[in-house]
């Protein structure tokens, strides 16, 4: 399976409504630790799970997977760390959206990086998918676009808005603690003001996994000769370059109007947390630093 389909999940987190989720770019999980030591088989059987993989496929794709968390722990941990201890020292103050905006702005370059070293392991694979490898992709594609139109298109606005908020107060209160009612209601102007549009945020979830079945369809045609690699990998980076600034121009605005909207909601309610919920916030990000430093270390 070709290492695009990351990507899908890469920017999906990445563009998703919550600016918190990207700003920290964790889960707010206690078990990163664990986690990290076993990305390379989680993200294997995640790969296979869209598209069966065959034969020398798998050691191909276990190999890569090795080398990009070698990379990763060599390379990105210590730009994370920087990365934490900046967000350390905006988290006792008041902060402003541009503050917000230009962590995430961060994370989204580090996360194009990852993508550019795993390219030639990507067009390498893309190149030996089957046709009933891409149906299968496909057929992935089509179920996961059910679970996300249960949870975004199906629901009327006030349901939608409803689990919006419950996702939203989650993760902030997995950093800050129990939000208080003023900030709950901070949050609930935030989010029922927002722009989200469901139906065109769908509309480019559709166009991406078409341009990235596409692009794997044209790779897997061209063949796997090494004569064909840097085309192929030139492809793929058109994809993600398409991927992070859509060709609708229409979703391009929205998705930058949405972004500045996060920015400016999290900023303003970050602004409105106590000191003690400030102090929650600090401590949780020195966690992560702390637990980075150890992956750092490990071998």
């Amino acid at each position: 399976m070709s290492f695009i389909l990351i990507l899908r999940r890469i920017i999906r987190h990445a563009f998703v409504g919550l600016t918190l989720a990207v700003l920290v770019g964790l889960s707010g999980c206690s078990t990163l630790k664990l986690v990290y030591n076993q990305s390379d088989d989680l993200i294997y059987w995640w790969l296979d799970s869209y598209a069966d993989l065959q034969d020398a496929q798998k050691q191909l794709t276990r190999d890569a997977l090795t080398d990009l968390q070698r990379w990763h722990r060599q390379q990105q941990l210590s730009e994370y760390v920087v990365l934490l201890k900046r967000m350390q020292a905006m988290a006792p103050n008041d902060i402003t959206p541009a503050q917000v905006c230009a962590v995430t702005e961060d994370m989204k370059s580090s996360f194009i990086r990852v993508l550019r070293h795993i390219e030639p392991a990507s067009a390498q694979l893309s190149s030996q998918l089957s046709a009933d490898q891409l149906r299968s992709v496909r057929k992935r594609f089509d179920k996961t676009n059910k679970t996300w139109k249960e949870d975004w298109l199906d629901p009327n606005a006030e349901e939608r808005l409803r689990y919006r908020t419950k996702q939203a107060t989650n993760r902030l209160e997995d950093f800050y603690g129990r939000l208080e009612k003023s900030q709950r209601e901070t949050l609930q102007q935030w989010l029922s003001s927002s722009i989200f549009d469901p139906t065109l945020s769908y509309a480019e979830r559709e166009r991406r996994q078409a341009d990235t079945l596409q692009t794997l369809q044209r790779i897997a045609q061209e063949g796997n000769a090494p004569s064909k690699q840097e085309q192929a990998q030139s492809w793929l980076r058109g994809l993600v370059d398409r991927s992070f600034n859509s060709p609708n121009e229409r979703y391009r605005a929205y998705n930058l109007e949405l972004w500045s909207e996060n920015c400016a909601g999290f900023a303003k309610l970050h602004n409105s947390t106590t000191p003690a919920q400030r102090q929650r916030m600090l401590e949780a990000l020195r966690g992560y630093e702390q637990d980075f430093k150890t992956l750092m270390a490990q071998k």
